[in-house]
């Protein structure tokens, strides 16, 4: 994948060197330095949402990061961009690529990148919120071709009654993710997104539905073997019969993705948005009109008109931690974790004689899944536990370079052991933290000309996993050592300042300060950065 990248940048450079001599050149250079007062973790919002480039793990260090963006073409029926940008650290081994990516639009409206970009045609503004479940700002950019629609279209020959959006995405995760002693780690995973937006157009008041749903699949493990793959059973969230075993009665590929409903309002005061995020990680969690799914993120989101000191507010009520229930997610055999193929079974009777020493007549799958529901999961339904982010099948789950590529508000392992050093976990799969309550508040405006500020503060209280709450998934003994039994609170503020003086030419300086506090841990943190954007024209 990123030696294609690299052939598409390199042909491109060479087949528009006289545009590039007629078009600007966006230059951008930061250098940022962080300091924290806990040694193995920065507080969240000084790493979290910033595409990566800050390791949450260092409690001193400076990089800078330099970027530049080439106009190759504007025409009117096609525009295409080349972008590159790369991270120096004070380490020098810890220095990256960050973005390498060519981008455009043809027929204005279809839109296309192929490499590492930092974007996202979905979230809303992660700077000031707590950061979208999906396909957000938190990971470094993934290597991916990606195609759609990226911003709402009208569509014309309805009248422009209804706006649409949408794209699919195709991509690999590349970094290191075989974690020592982990059979179910995985390097070089495939990882498939799509979403689709429709909303109401010509209205003030704009109703709108997205869905967005992403999968890993495919990958090889650490012994050499490479996954078997099967794009379309993955594409639909279907078995597969080629892959086989449980990929073939359940899905192909570990699944997460959420729904996206809500309404866009734009008047002379300015623009608003209330949402609610529905998250999922199976079928169960995916049919929203069912009682099961009972997790959400409720937001409203405004950019004020006429106001300076107010000119941005996000509120958000978040709630992660039910996940389709207590329940285990799948019957087992008694006395240990094989999973019961209930529809595989011929004879339900011979099945409850030899398997429970129960005596029945006329038993179909329907009894047997209430004889199970009732003496195995504690009255509970099955497909419960669903672990938002994590897959049984690959360690690393949803996390990219060690960060999540879902909400930042979850944690993973390396995260936990950086503050819970003497709890020893299951650590079957990578995000001990996903079980979450919270509140965000954000607001951001000017305080004097040149100087704003932006303020957010979240609140959380943590519940952990169902997989590291008992012993394992699929088991009802509890763990006595569980970290977060009982749940924990912890709050997660910043306050940042930026100025920009008219007479400094294309420099602004920013600053802030960040401090967690709670019963995870304690961490006081503050950040510098220069930034240095000129305009080169050649």
């Amino acid at each position: 994948m990123q030696r294609t990248i690299s052939i598409i940048l390199i042909i491109s450079l060479f087949f528009t060197g006289k545009l590039l001599a007629q078009n600007n050149i966006e230059v951008d250079i930061e250098s940022k330095v962080l300091i924290s007062s806990k040694d193995n973790l920065l507080p969240l919002y000084q790493y979290s949402n910033q595409w990566g480039i800050v390791s949450p793990f260092e409690q001193t260090q400076a990089l800078v990061l330099a970027g530049a963006k080439y106009n190759l073409l504007q025409k009117s029926n096609i525009r295409l961009q080349l972008g590159v940008s790369g991270v120096v650290k004070n380490k020098a081994g810890d220095s990256f690529l960050h973005e390498a990516y060519l981008k455009g639009q043809f027929i204005n409206v279809i839109d296309f990148s192929i490499g590492k970009q930092a974007y996202t045609s979905i979230s809303i503004d992660d700077n000031l919120t707590s950061g979208g479940f999906m396909m957000n700002s938190n990971a470094r950019p993934v290597p991916r071709a990606m195609i759609g629609i990226f911003d709402y279209w009208p569509v014309s020959f309805l009248g422009d009654v209804i706006e649409v959006k949408g794209g699919l995405s195709h991509g690999v995760l590349n970094d290191d993710r075989t974690a020592t002693d982990k059979s179910n780690s995985a390097d070089d995973l495939l990882v498939h997104e799509k979403w689709a937006y429709i909303r109401g157009g010509k209205l003030k008041v704009k109703p709108y539905v997205g869905l967005f749903h992403g999968a890993l699949y495919g990958g090889t493990r650490p012994n050499g073997t490479e996954i078997t793959t099967d794009f379309w059973a993955t594409f639909w969230a279907r078995g597969s019969e080629k892959i086989g075993g449980g990929e073939a009665t359940n899905v192909a590929g570990a699944h997460d993705g959420f729904w996206d409903l809500g309404i866009n309002y734009e008047t002379e005061m300015g623009y608003f948005q209330f949402y609610v995020h529905k998250p999922f990680a199976d079928g169960t969690g995916l049919k929203i009109t069912k009682e099961r799914n009972r997790d959400y993120k409720i937001g409203i989101y405004a950019r004020l008109k006429n106001t300076r000191l107010i000119q941005r507010v996000s509120v958000e009520l978040l709630k992660t931690d039910y996940q389709s229930g207590s329940g285990i997610p799948d019957p087992v055999y008694p006395g240990t974790y094989s999973i019961i193929f209930v529809d595989d079974i011929e004879d339900y009777d011979a099945f409850m004689r030899d398997t429970f020493g129960e005596v029945t007549e006329g038993y179909t799958s329907w009894h047997l899944m209430r004889y199970l529901e009732k003496v195995q999961n504690h009255g509970q339904k099955y497909g419960s536990r669903d672990d938002y982010n994590n897959n049984g099948s690959y360690y690393n789950g949803w996390t990219y370079h060690q960060m999540p590529m879902g909400t930042p508000l979850y944690h993973t392992y390396w995260q936990a052991q950086a503050y819970a050093p003497d709890w020893t976990p299951n650590n079957h799969v990578v995000f001990m933290n996903n079980r979450i309550k919270g509140f965000h508040f954000g607001i951001e405006g000017v305080i004097t000309d040149g100087l704003s500020y932006l303020f957010k503060s979240t609140y959380t209280f943590n519940k952990g996993t169902f997989g590291e709450q008992y012993i394992r998934r699929y088991s009802w003994e509890e763990d006595p050592e569980f970290f977060y039994k009982g749940g924990k609170k912890q709050v997660y503020s910043y306050f940042g300042l930026t100025y920009k003086n008219r007479n400094w030419r294309n420099i602004t300086l920013q600053g802030s300060v960040s401090i967690d506090s709670g019963e995870l841990y304690d961490a006081f943190g503050c950040m510098l950065c220069i930034k240095y954007s000129p305009e080169l024209n050649f």
